[in-house]
């Protein structure tokens, strides 16, 4: 495989990546994390989220990324999971040629989008409560997502352990939860996760709404920036957080190692 399919873009700031990432490391923290040459290998069995089953570049040591994979695939063997590299503007270039050396294609393809939060966010509409903790019926709610009961328990298990505040949204519309979504607040910076809309309910401006309520309830806890996370193949949900003022900050995919 040529290095340069591997390659993101170079006009993204380090800096600012790393502050999503480690923020979103701790707003859905994995609970296995081994620290390996400046790299994370974060190890959740059961979860199909890759983002806490994968190794990811935080502060890579140069030279360190071959013993940091041998590493990672050990412990992925001894716990019967998938040995998985995340790359993001992070992954340093010695990386990408070792990994360019096997057969995988880079797959997941997810857009991180930021919007800026210094000024009033989108008004919130009436309809949407919000929680502190994650209710049963918000955790019902990530079944439109694909989450069976199995993986709705091991949701509730990470989103609990998350030292940040977080809000738990749900927009309700005559009786029914329409539509689901997360925000968690750190230094400034929220990350907006688990958004969820049933099948019946989608293509009816509950994402939009939820969303806003999000960053309307994330700049009162003191952020100033926000993130979230797109598959690149969902336009439409692209375009709704465009139409929120949300824009490319950048990409990273997934490497099955």
């Amino acid at each position: 495989m040529d290095v340069a399919a591997l390659q993101q873009p170079t006009c993204v700031s380090l800096d600012r990546v790393r502050a999503f990432e480690l923020h979103s490391a701790r707003a859905w923290p994995a609970p296995e994390v081994l620290r390996l040459h400046g790299w994370e290998a974060r190890l959740t069995p059961g979860s199909r989220s890759r983002r806490v089953n994968s190794l990811n570049a935080i502060t890579p040591v140069p030279g360190g990324f071959p013993d940091a994979l041998a590493e990672a695939r050990r412990l992925c063997q001894a716990r019967g999971l998938p040995c998985t590299v995340r790359l993001t503007p992070l992954t340093p270039p010695d990386a990408l040629s070792l990994l360019a050396t096997g057969e995988a294609a880079p797959a997941g393809e997810t857009i991180v989008m930021a919007v800026d939060l210094s000024a009033e966010p989108p008004p919130a509409a009436d309809g949407v409560e919000i929680t502190s903790a994650a209710t049963p019926s918000w955790l019902d709610g990530m079944a439109a997502s694909g989450a069976d009961a199995e993986e709705r328990a091991l949701i509730a298990r990470l989103v609990g352990a998350v030292a940040m505040p977080q809000g738990f949204a749900t927009v309700w519309r005559d009786g029914a939860a329409v539509a689901f979504g997360r925000a968690a607040v750190e230094n400034g910076i929220a990350g907006v996760f688990h958004v969820a809309t049933p099948p019946e309910a989608r293509r009816r401006g509950h994402g939009r709404t939820m969303t806003a309520a999000l960053l309307a309830w994330a700049h009162r806890q003191g952020a100033r920036e926000a993130y979230l996370q797109v598959v690149a193949e969902n336009a439409p949900a692209a375009g709704l957080y465009r139409g929120l003022g949300f824009t490319e900050a950048y990409r990273y995919s997934y490497l099955r190692a």
